[in-house]
């Protein structure tokens, strides 16, 4: 595959795609708006990549949000959206109709990182708004990250601002700019560094994924998740929890618009359409707001409506407007720049209350201070705009609710997404994309803005001008005007917009201080958008002139000329108006059809082993706790070491004294003392929700196998990070029969059937039942309970195939993996049973080792040698493996096995029966044995079984 950047001119664009086609690569062009994507589709390139204002380096004007809505409906191509995806808005794209998602920045983090630690510390600290787009005026913009004393972006700046106010050619300055750029990327500390806000993502992602690999799995999970989810709870349909919470009919919010929802007959209609309508006060009087509150409840009657306040204006002001509200009490308020005491004092009145928040850390604030209504508006809004696009703004809020608050306070909140939401098809991104949230509880809806200027009653009930709807109908691309950092205004390119950006530039070429120059900008502002909106401005005797009225009529055209019409991006995406209630239908109901409708991404093919294909599993965690080795590191360098782990049987397990006589055939005694046994470890029963008075009911083994997965998972990487639980099984090798806690049960159950009365301190000394004592010493429980503590929702079962128990868990691991059964499967062997009932065992049957020492193939072995211990090993296929950046430990080609079939002993081993299966697992694995260099033994250093396996 080949992604190309557009070309200055069409021509090369396809030479460049012919070429590429002849050898038959993908050809897919990155493209910043709708002309580069038709230039892409007639040279000929297989798909697009919508790359959005958000993202790192090369951008346009467009956020992902919007190009990819725009691309979708112009282009018939396959796209793929660059630019803000995280874990929320991929699924949104999907639900979209993406082909794809592209990830940069937000890998950076990830373990196959190249950058530099310092690089890597200051991306891991951001939140989004440490990015700047530079060049925006000389027609190509670029997105770098920015910090206090960068020289390369400050040149940079000086660089755009210096070919801005001394233009040549057109060609030539954009060239000039573009070497500018050029000479000063890279990832040195003091170059300027391509990144976009999405960057943001990469610690928590790194975090929980670590790979780039576990990464792009944890995206593919969380699509399908959101999506399941989304179409399970439809949370912006007709009558959903937020449309309840608001007494409307949909979830939809009429957000306030300065000189436009100042008309009480346009909430009028936008409650009888099934929304919630809000009122703008923005910098209104007493004795303009109160006629107009006045109305408005006398209009609307029982249908709720609320009112939209500035939290900055002066004190004097808004002490002016808040008595006007608390006469009134609307059964709503929503504050701009506002704060959680500000929301608190209309909450006291009774009146709920929605506050702006447009970063992640105003949000931890604004929830440790007991807010709870929110709304989140990205950039793509008309008029003032915040740093974030609605994408990185989405994404990172709804992960910090989700860490912030606990299920119970999640429930509480009520969230309203705004920015670039007008139709069925952003409906539908919106309810994937906030389902986490959803299904937590918490009320969603979406606020629209700029989707009401093109209804038919914005100009009925005299909200706007019928020029306005023109404008935002014949909207094709918005601009920015910003009067200084932090403070931009989004509007449609009219003749205004070059008046702007000429002041501009001539204040620029003064060299005047940024405040004056904002101050100079913000005067040029005043006024204009009542132009727009309304067609009047002020009279210029007004005030003066007793005879002069407040307002005079503008022409159509001087409207045109003067006035300054805010707008967000959505303009882009609307071509006729439409009414209240048909927009509301459509965002809410078909927008829900449209998700229902929508199929579950397709689950990646499992690649299933064939006969004589390998196995290839890769091993990817190990954990164990043998005789004086309580870890992996200890046990390796206990074999380099030659440690020899065998001791007596130690007092504080049984009396061995009580049991043993030399004489292998005494009645009732054993002739060995001699084993393997592990030491005590610290068990923490809270670790896994056990309680622990229930410690005395459970055997050893299963809080042991408890412990040793915990650590086993922990070597893998996985404790903290995400991977498939619901395919993760648990096969267990335990052969024994009972444990030694079982064992005491038995024969507490079995001494009445020998004695009539005992002493009390015989029954002391036994355990006693409880509930818990079924469970507790059924050592095939021990698979389930690892299960049930970890969640893990694949199959699970101990297997019992004697001194093969886990070899045999093994085989049958690897056919669940290669089945496809399972993504993850923890396997290993346990054996604790080291009482004197297991020497009893082995004795009689003559095969132990009255010497305590295991010499396999020696000429003086005499036996074994019994040890305890558990050993656990976490599996996986190797292509997943290596796909999700795991440590390989090892992997298994082959796993086989075998039966002696008919003989003339039931336990003696027979050469014929391993024959078989070294040669199926060979047949397996596609190679020959005579390529092994190491090969490990059963080795019991009994005479017939090492006799059988050096044949």
């Amino acid at each position: 595959m080949v992604i190309l950047t557009p070309p200055d001119e069409k021509e090369t664009l396809s030479y460049l795609v012919q070429t590429f086609h002849q050898h038959n690569r993908t050809v897919l062009l990155e493209t910043t708006c709708v002309e580069q994507a038709l230039w892409g589709k007639e040279a000929g390139v297989d798909g697009v990549i919508a790359k959005g204002h958000e993202a790192g380096g090369r951008v346009g004007e467009e956020t992902t949000f919007i190009l990819l809505q725009r691309l979708l409906n112009q282009v018939s191509l396959p796209v793929w959206a660059q630019g803000g995806i995280g874990l929320h808005t991929a699924g949104a794209c999907y639900a979209a109709g993406a082909a794809g998602i592209v990830l940069d920045t937000q890998l950076l983090l990830t373990r196959e990182s190249p950058l530099s630690a310092e690089a890597k510390e200051s991306i891991a600290r951001m939140d989004g708004s440490e990015t700047i787009c530079l060049g925006a005026e000389l027609g190509e913009t670029y997105r770098v990250y920015t910090r206090p004393g960068l020289p390369a972006v400050e040149e940079l700046r000086q660089k755009a601002q210096a070919l801005m106010q001394h233009p040549d050619a057109q060609a030539d300055t954009l060239n000039l700019w573009r070497r500018e750029v050029q000479s000063r990327v890279g990832w040195e500390r003091e170059q300027a560094w391509l990144l976009g806000q999405d960057a943001a993502f990469a610690a928590s992602l790194a975090r929980r994924f670590r790979t780039v690999g576990g990464v792009l799995e944890g995206i593919r999970e969380a699509i399908e998740t959101h999506v399941r989810i989304a179409q399970a709870l439809r949370p912006l349909d007709e009558g959903s929890p937020l449309a309840r919470a608001h007494g409307t009919r949909y979830p939809v919010v009429q957000g306030p618009m300065t000189r436009v929802s100042d008309r009480a007959a346009f909430a009028a209609k936008v409650a009888e359409g099934g929304g919630l309508p809000f009122l703008a006060l923005a910098l209104l009087r007493a004795p303009e707001i109160e006629p107009l509150l006045a109305e408005t409840r006398q209009l609307l009657g029982d249908r709720p409506w609320g009112v939209g306040i500035l939290g900055f204006v002066p004190q004097e002001l808004r002490q002016e407007q808040l008595e006007v509200i608390r006469n009134y009490r609307p059964p709503f308020a929503l504050i701009a720049g506002g704060r959680p005491d500000q929301a608190a004092l209309l909450e006291q009145e009774g009146i709920p209350t929605y506050l702006h928040v447009p970063s992640p850390g105003l949000l931890r604030m604004f929830l440790e201070n007991g807010a709870r209504r929110f709304v989140f508006e990205g950039r793509e809004c008309g008029g003032h705009v915040g740093p974030r696009s609605s994408f990185v703004l989405w994404n990172t809020m709804i992960d910090e609710l989700l860490e912030a608050l606990p299920p119970d306070k999640l429930s509480q909140c009520h969230i309203l997404f705004a920015g670039g939401i007008h139709d069925a098809l952003s409906s539908a991104m919106v309810a994937t994309m906030a389902a986490p949230l959803a299904e937590r509880g918490v009320k969603i809806g979406v606020l629209l803005g700029t989707a009401y200027l093109f209804t038919q009653e914005a100009i009925e009930t005299g909200a706007i001008t019928r020029r306005f709807q023109e404008e935002a109908i014949r909207c094709s691309q918005t601009v920015l005007l910003e009067t200084g950092p932090g403070h931009a205004t989004r509007c449609a390119i009219t003749p205004y917009v070059s008046l702007f950006q000429q002041e501009k530039a001539r204040l620029l070429q003064r060299n005047l201080p940024a405040e004056e120059i904002r101050t100079v900008l913000e005067d040029l502002n005043l006024g204009r958008l009542r132009i727009a909106s309304k067609g009047i401005t002020r009279h210029q005797r007004y005030g003066q002139d007793p005879q002069a009225p407040k307002f005079v009529t503008v022409s159509e055209e001087e409207q045109y000329k003067q006035g300054m019409y805010m707008i967000g991006q959505v303009a882009a995406l609307r071509d006729r108006p439409c009414t209240i209630p048909q927009l509301h239908h459509d965002v809410s109901v078909k927008g829900s059809e449209r998700l229902a409708a929508l199929p579950l991404p397709a689950k990646r093919s499992v690649w299933v082993s064939s006969q004589g294909r390998s196995s290839d599993i890769a091993i990817v965690g190990m954990s164990c706790l043998l005789p004086k080795a309580p870890d992996l590191q200890t046990y390796w360098e206990n074999i380099l070491h030659k440690v020899d782990a065998i001791t007596e049987v130690p007092q504080d397990r049984w009396d061995w004294q009580r049991y043993f006589d030399p004489d292998r055939k005494a009645r009732d005694k054993v002739y060995s003392k001699w084993g393997g046994f592990i030491d005590p470890i610290p068990f923490d029963p809270t670790r896994y929700g056990i309680p622990p008075n229930t410690l005395r009911s459970i055997d050893p083994l299963q809080l042991l196998t408890l412990e040793l997965v915990h650590k086993a998972l922990e070597d893998a990487g996985y404790l903290d990070r995400p991977f498939p639980r619901e395919h993760t099984s648990v096969i267990l090798g335990v052969g024994g029969g009972s444990g030694d806690l079982g064992q005491q049960y038995t024969l507490r159950s079995g001494l009445p059937m020998l004695f009539d009365d005992l002493p009390a301190e015989v029954w002391t000394r036994l355990p006693e039942w409880t509930e818990d004592s079924f469970a507790g010493i059924l050592l095939n429980v021990a698979a389930g309970r690892v299960a049930n503590r970890f969640d893990f929702g694949g199959v699970n079962y101990t297997v019992d195939a004697a001194c093969a128990s886990s070899l045999a868990a093994v085989y049958l691991a690897v056919r669940e993996l290669e089945d496809g059964t399972s993504d993850m499967v923890i396997v290993g062997g346990a054996d604790t049973v080291q009482s004197p009932f297991a020497y009893f065992c082995f004795s009689k049957t003559q095969a132990l080792s009255p010497r305590g020492r295991c010499r396999p193939f020696d000429a003086e072995a005499d036996g074994i040698v019994i040890s305890e211990g558990i050993a656990i090993l976490v599996l996986k296929r190797l292509a997943d493996a290596e796909r999700d950046g795991d440590r390989i430990y090892a992997v298994i080609k082959a796993v086989a096995g075998s039966s002696d079939g008919r003989d003339k002993g039931l336990t003696a081993p027979r050469p014929e029966g391993q024959i078989r299966a070294l040669r199926r697992a060979y047949a397996k694995a596609g190679f020959s044995p005579a390529t092994v260099g190491l090969i490990e033994a059963h080795g019991t250093g009994t005479v017939a079984g090492d006799r059988a396996e050096v044949e």
